[in-house]
C-alpha cells in the first residue's frame, strides 16, 4: 500500500500469496479487503477488491481488514475445543487495522497501536456449563498451562468474607490434597534410590584442598630471623620460634594473639589457635574447620604459646602485624565467599539498527551507592543496561533473568519492574539476586501540617485527582515498556514475559521484619514493595505446614518447605485466619500439598531428622513397623496429640468436681479478703 499503486493491487498480492503457501484456503478468501475512510465511514469508491483500478494517495485512510469466511471445523478439531465451539461446523476470522498512506516509498503507518501478540488479544468466555469447559479425557498439558490455568481459578474472584460451600471447601478438598500426597510418595519413591546413591558418591568425593604456602624450607624469607616472631604478610604465615628452629603456621589457624600486661623486666605474646574440640567461632574459616575435622582425630595440635621478651617494640611490632594479617584474611575470605557462585557475564551488545527503548528517571533496587541510585534503563541486542546519574553500570542480560515481574501501583506507593535472576550480579560491592526498578507515584510519608484540612477542599480534592491520573499515566508507560522489551528480546531469539501478581489472591504476613502483603504470581509467591524482597519459586516447594492452626487463634504461621533439604524453610508468621481456606484453596489448585497442626515445630531438629532418615517416605521404619508416610507426620502427631488431650479431659471429669472447686474458689476468696485487710492496717500504720 504505497502512494501511486492500484488500490486492487492489495487483492491481487493477497490471492498470489494464498495460492503459494496454502492453496485449499483460497476459497475462504473474502472479496475485497477493506475500505476507505473519508466523509462517509465506508467510501464505496475505495473499496479494495481486485477490479478497483485507483490509485493511492498521500494522506489516505484505509481500514485494511483480512480474514477467511465459513471455515470448516473437523472433527479432530471439535475434540480438543472447549464449550459450545464443538457444537459448530464452520467459523470465521477477521483481522482489521486502519492505514495511513505516506508519500513515495515509504510504507503506510499501522495508527491502531497495540500489541499483536497472542495472549493479549485472545481471550476465552467462560460459560456457564462446567461440563462443556472441561478438558476432554486423555489430554495433557504441560507444567506451565497447568500453572497458569491454576492460576486464574474461580478463587481469583471469590470474596474471603463469604464461606465456601462445605462439599467444595472440605471434601473435594481433603480428596484432591489425599491424592497429591500419595503422587508425591511416589515419586520420592522412585527417586529415592538414585538420590542416595549420588549423595553417597558426592560426600565421597569431597576433597579439601590443603594449605600448603612453602614447598620447602628453601622458601622461607630470607631475612627470617632465628628467634624472634615474625610475620610474612605475603605469604600470610606466622613463623613461631620453637627450640630455636621457625616453625609456619598460617594465618587462618591463629585464633587470636593477646598481649598480657608486661612486668617490670619483660612483655609477653600469647598465640591461640583453633584445635578440636572447641566451640566453632564466627571467624574460623570453613576450609580450616574442614581441615581440623579431617585431621583431629590422628594428628597432634597446639592449643597456646606464650612468649617473653626483654625488648617490648619486637613483641608490640609482631602483635601488631599479626592483627593487621588476621584482618586482611577475614576480609579476602569474605570477599571470596561473596564472590563464590558469580558467574561472569557475556558483554552487553547494544542495538544499533532500531530506535532503543528507554525509560528514564527510574530508581534501582538494591542501591548501587548512596542513599538512593536513579537512572535510565534501555533495552539492547541482548540484555538490559541501567546506567545511573553518576555513570554507574549495570548489566542484566536476557539469558541470566529467571523471572521478571510487573506491579502496577494499585493501592501501592509505587509502580516496579523486578527480575529475578539465574545467578547473582555484583551491585556495587553486594551480590545480589534480585533487582528492581521502580517509580513512586506519592512519597511513603507526607508531613502534615497544623492546619486543619476538611473532606471538601477543593484543593485537596485536585490532589486526589492529579494523583490518580498519575497511577494511570504512570501504569500505562511501565506496561508499554515492559512490552517493548519483550518485542526486543524475542526479536533477538529471547525468552522474556512479565509476569503480574494476583492481587486478588493475596494476603497479609510477616516473613522478615513487618507486616506487608503477599501475592502468587503464576509461578512464584513474592512480595516486592517492601526490602529485603521476598520471592519463593513454587516448583521448588516441598511442602506447606501451617502452625498454630487452633479456634482460639487470629493468626498462624505458614512454614515453606523447599526441595532442597539443606536449607531450612522459610515461615511466613502472623497470617490472618480468615485467610486460611483461600490459601488452601489456591495451594490445592497449584498442586502443592499442605498440612496443618497446632504446635510451633523447632525445624532445624526437623529438618535435621528428615535428612538422616532414608525411609523417610515409606510407610514402615526399619523394623518393618508403620509409621506416617512423608510429611503426613506433622499432622499425623497433632492428631494423636489432640486426642489423648480430649481423653485425658473426659477421664478426669465428674459431676462432683465442679462443686469441690466452687467450696476452694470461695475458701480462697475469704483468705484473700483477710490478708488484704491485714496489708491495709500495716499500709496505715506504716504511713
Amino acid at each position: 500500500m504505497l502512494a501511486g499503486r492500484c488500490v486492487g493491487s492489495v487483492a491481487e498480492t493477497a490471492n498470489r500469496f494464498i495460492r503459494q503457501r496454502c492453496p485449499h484456503l483460497l476459497k475462504f478468501l473474502p472479496k475485497n479487503f477493506g475500505f476507505g475512510l473519508g466523509l462517509d465511514f465506508r467510501e464505496s469508491s475505495l473499496i479494495m477488491n481486485a477490479k478497483n483500478q485507483r490509485k493511492f494517495a498521500q494522506n489516505m485512510v484505509f481500514n485494511l481488514a483480512i480474514g477467511f469466511h465459513d471455515l470448516e471445523l473437523t472433527d479432530m478439531q471439535k475434540a480438543d475445543a472447549q464449550g459450545s465451539i464443538r457444537k459448530l461446523s464452520k467459523y470465521s476470522m477477521l483481522i482489521a487495522d486502519t492505514v495511513l498512506i505516506q508519500s513515495g516509498d515509504e510504507p503506510p503507518d499501522i495508527v491502531t497501536k497495540h500489541s499483536v501478540e497472542w495472549k493479549d488479544v485472545s481471550y476465552f468466555i467462560n460459560e456457564k456449563n462446567d461440563k462443556d469447559i472441561m478438558p476432554p479425557q486423555g489430554k495433557h498439558y504441560t507444567p506451565e498451562q497447568v500453572e497458569s490455568q491454576s492460576a486464574i481459578m474461580s478463587s481469583r474472584l471469590r470474596e474471603r468474607s463469604k464461606a465456601c460451600a462445605p462439599d467444595r471447601s472440605s471434601l473435594a478438598r481433603n480428596e484432591k490434597q489425599a491424592e497429591l500426597m500419595q503422587q508425591k510418595l511416589s515419586v520420592k519413591r522412585s527417586e529415592k534410590s538414585s538420590a542416595w546413591s549420588q549423595q553417597g558418591q558426592l560426600s565421597s568425593r569431597a576433597d579439601i584442598l590443603e594449605v600448603d604456602v612453602y614447598q620447602s624450607a628453601g622458601e622461607y624469607p630470607r631475612d627470617l630471623p632465628s628467634s624472634e616472631v615474625y610475620v610474612d604478610m605475603q605469604g600470610q604465615v606466622l613463623f613461631a620460634p620453637i627450640n630455636g628452629s621457625q616453625v609456619p603456621f598460617h594465618i587462618s589457624m591463629i585464633k587470636n594473639a593477646v598481649q598480657p600486661d608486661p612486668d617490670r623486666t619483660a612483655t609477653y605474646l600469647r598465640l591461640n589457635f583453633f584445635t578440636p574440640g572447641q566451640t566453632a567461632s564466627k571467624d574460623i574459616a570453613p576450609a580450616t574447620s574442614k581441615l581440623i575435622e579431617q585431621h583431629g582425630h590422628n594428628s597432634m595440635f597446639i592449643k597456646e604459646m606464650l612468649y617473653r621478651s626483654r625488648e617490648s617494640q619486637r613483641l608490640t611490632a609482631a602483635h601488631r602485624m599479626i592483627q593487621e594479617l588476621r584482618k586482611r584474611f577475614r576480609q579476602h575470605a569474605a570477599k571470596a565467599a561473596e564472590e563464590a557462585d558469580l558467574i561472569p557475564q557475556e558483554k552487553l551488545v547494544k542495538m544499533r539498527d532500531q530506535r532503543i527503548p528507554r525509560m528514564a528517571d527510574l530508581t534501582m533496587r538494591p542501591f548501587i551507592s548512596g542513599k538512593k541510585t536513579t537512572g535510565t534503563l534501555e533495552a539492547h541486542t541482548n540484555g538490559l543496561r541501567f546506567t545511573s546519574k553518576k555513570h554507574e553500570i549495570v548489566d542484566i542480560m536476557y539469558g541470566n533473568i529467571k523471572h521478571s515481574l510487573f506491579q502496577p501501583c494499585e493501592n501501592e506507593v509505587m509502580v516496579l519492574i523486578h527480575f529475578y535472576l539465574k545467578n547473582p550480579v555484583l551491585v556495587g560491592r553486594k551480590k545480589s539476586q534480585n533487582v528492581q526498578f521502580l517509580t513512586e507515584v506519592v512519597d511513603a510519608s507526607v508531613a502534615l501540617d497544623s492546619a486543619r484540612r476538611s473532606m471538601y477542599d477543593p484543593d485537596e480534592l485536585d490532589e486526589e485527582q492529579r494523583e490518580r491520573q498519575l497511577r494511570k499515566k504512570l501504569n500505562e508507560m511501565f506496561k508499554e515498556f515492559c512490552k517493548k522489551m519483550e518485542r526486543v528480546a524475542k526479536h533477538h531469539r529471547f525468552h522474556l514475559e512479565f509476569d503480574i501478581p494476583y492481587r486478588d489472591l493475596g494476603f497479609h504476613g510477616v516473613p522478615n521484619r513487618e507486616m506487608v502483603l503477599i501475592q502468587p504470581t503464576v509461578r512464584c509467591l513474592v512480595n516486592l514493595t517492601e526490602t529485603p524482597f521476598f520471592l519463593v519459586e513454587l516448583d521448588r516447594v516441598e511442602h506447606i505446614h501451617f502452625e498454630r492452626c487452633t479456634f482460639r487463634s487470629k493468626n498462624f504461621d505458614m512454614i515453606i518447605i523447599l526441595q532442597n533439604f539443606d536449607v531450612l524453610p522459610l515461615s511466613i508468621n502472623a497470617v490472618p485466619m480468615n485467610e486460611l481456606d483461600a490459601i488452601q484453596e489456591w495451594l490445592t489448585d497449584c498442586s502443592i500439598t499442605y498440612t496443618a497442626g497446632q504446635a510451633s515445630m523447632s525445624w532445624k531438629s526437623v529438618m535435621n531428622l528428615v535428612k538422616g532418615d532414608p525411609r523417610f517416605y515409606e510407610e514402615t521404619d526399619e523394623h518393618g513397623e508403620s509409621k506416617p508416610a512423608g510429611w503426613q507426620f506433622l499432622q499425623a502427631d497433632d492428631n494423636h496429640d489432640g486426642n489423648e488431650e480430649e481423653d485425658d479431659g473426659d477421664e478426669d471429669y465428674s459431676a462432683g468436681d465442679d462443686d469441690d472447686e466452687d467450696e476452694d474458689e470461695e475458701d480462697e476468696d475469704e483468705e484473700e479478703d483477710d490478708e488484704e485487710d491485714v496489708n491495709g492496717d500495716d499500709d496505715e500504720v506504716g504511713v
